[in-house]
């Protein structure tokens, strides 16, 4: 196991109808050309009794429904991004090999992990309408062919033996070699490679010996590796403009799948997606959206989203877009023995990101007591992933009077009498009988929000003992002691 392939067959076709999901169950065809020159080069499987290679005029009589359609170069480009970054989570050492087809160094990969990925990535380029198959084998040549048989995955253990009964297409003859080897009666690569070498050298020149060369599956070469991706970001246009919601969503879909397969493909989450419309007015519209858990669950992505385009209303119609990711690497946390995790965590940081979407991310937090000696400061942060154990009770649990808070405090009307407070007037009321304190406390007196508070208890004469607060906005009554 040295090489795999990732391989897509009629790739442009399927880059095609995955851009355009109306196509997706009807027969369609590609065609080169122009005029009667035209042929179809790639058939849907819907397309009944016709093949790549006819003309349309006939492909037209045949599947008289039959869609044609000439190639699209934006959509084999994003198709291919996604197959390139499917690439990526397998090795590091990467060959975007022609449009459809990736070629993968796996030197020093784990058999079993890598025969498992495989299936995965296959499954999830199927998912996105990119049927793939892949191959394994000693030389990238091999592994080629093995992706050609797959389905979906195949390992080459024994080439010899693989290679016995494969068409001698494969081997990629020209049609002079082919006429040649058809009148010897050679149609496999096994017949081929069964004739000596030197003999095909001598009648056929170089060219038969490398024939022969990829026939015996010795042929190998270097890889062209392609650098993985940096920056994560798409932009697309749209020719005419849109006026409304859903060809925004489908493309956003489309390029929000490309963008988390590139991210994972190069071992990062996103931590926020930056949004930007241009409009037909030549103005533009940005929104950042910040992740509340950093991922590539592009459902959730969508549905953040999706909340906030539905309350928005542009002044002019859609000419492009563009969707950026900004990468971090993932979160590694291992919970304590005793501590609580959420049950459901993608619905409760999805839910979240909703809401925050909607009330904006600095107003949707847990909070926190910040490390100030000010009464009721508290900081907002993200709400934590699990529950910690419960602390163990203190060996001198507090003793004395347990403060009821009021929430929000309650405006009061003082009396003083030799500077400390003999008279309440307001949500409760009534002659003072025992004071104590006052205790001070202040801070931030180098910034222009500096704090002073000034507590004291007060016992009135009808019963009930009650915290007082002084601040530079007046007298309050915090909370009743017990």
């Amino acid at each position: 196991m040295n090489f795999a392939v990732l391989l897509v067959p009629d790739f442009a076709l399927h880059a095609l109808r995955c851009s355009e999901p109306a196509l997706r169950h009807q027969p369609v065809a590609l065609i080169d050309g122009e005029g009667r020159k035209a042929v179809l080069t790639e058939v849907s499987p819907e397309a009944e009794g016709v093949t790549p290679g006819l003309a349309v005029t006939l492909a037209m009589a045949r599947c008289p429904g039959i869609v044609l359609r000439p190639r699209d170069p934006t959509a084999e480009t994003v198709s291919n991004r996604l197959l390139v970054a499917a690439a990526f989570s397998l090795s590091p050492r990467v060959e975007a090999t022609t449009g459809g087809c990736c070629t993968v160094d796996l030197q020093g990969a784990d058999p079993v992990k890598t025969t498992a990925a495989l299936h995965e990535r296959v499954a999830e380029l199927t998912r996105l309408g990119l049927p793939a198959r892949a191959g394994v084998g000693a030389t990238p040549l091999l592994a080629f062919y093995a992706a050609r048989c797959a389905t979906p995955v195949l390992v080459v253990g024994e080439k010899n033996e693989f290679l016995q009964n494969l068409p001698l297409a494969f081997a990629g003859p020209t049609a002079e070699q082919a006429g040649v080897l058809d009148n010897w009666g050679i149609r496999t690569l096994g017949q081929l490679t069964a004739l000596p070498k030197a003999e095909i050298g001598r009648r056929l020149g170089t060219d038969g010996v490398a024939m022969w060369e990829r026939a015996a599956g010795e042929a190998t070469r270097v890889l062209r590796l392609t650098p993985p991706a940096v920056t994560f970001a798409a932009r697309w246009d749209y020719e005419p403009p849109i006026e409304n919601l859903e060809p925004l969503l489908f493309k956003l879909r489309r390029f929000a799948e490309c963008l988390a397969f590139e991210l994972r493909g190069a071992g990062f989450v996103a931590q926020a997606l930056a949004l930007t419309l241009l409009l037909e007015n030549e103005t533009d519209y940005r929104r950042e959206f910040s992740l509340a858990e950093p991922g590539t669950d592009v459902d959730g992505w969508l549905k953040v989203m999706h909340a906030h385009l539905e309350t928005l209303k542009l002044p002019s119609r859609l000419i492009a877009a563009q969707l950026v990711a900004t990468p971090t690497r993932p979160q590694v946390k291992q919970d304590g023995l005793f501590e609580t995790g959420l049950r459901d965590p993608h619905s409760f940081w999805e839910n979240f990101a909703r809401v925050a979407a909607i009330l904006g991310s600095d107003r949707l937090s847990t909070p926190v007591p910040s490390d100030s000696w000010r009464p009721d400061s508290f900081t907002l942060e993200k709400p934590a992933e699990s529950v910690p154990a419960p602390a163990a009770p203190l060996v001198h649990p507090p003793r004395g009077g347990v403060l009821r808070r009021f929430r929000p405090p309650r405006p009061m009307l003082v009396v003083l009498e030799n500077a400390r407070p003999a008279d309440l007037s307001g949500a409760v009321g009534g002659r003072v009988r025992t004071v104590a304190g006052p205790w001070r406390s202040s801070g931030g007196w180098w910034q222009p929000e500096g704090w002073a508070v000034e507590t004291w208890h007060v016992e009135l004469a009808r019963g009930g003992v009650y915290q007082l607060v002084r601040t530079a906005d007046g007298w309050t009554i915090e909370g009743e002691i017990d």
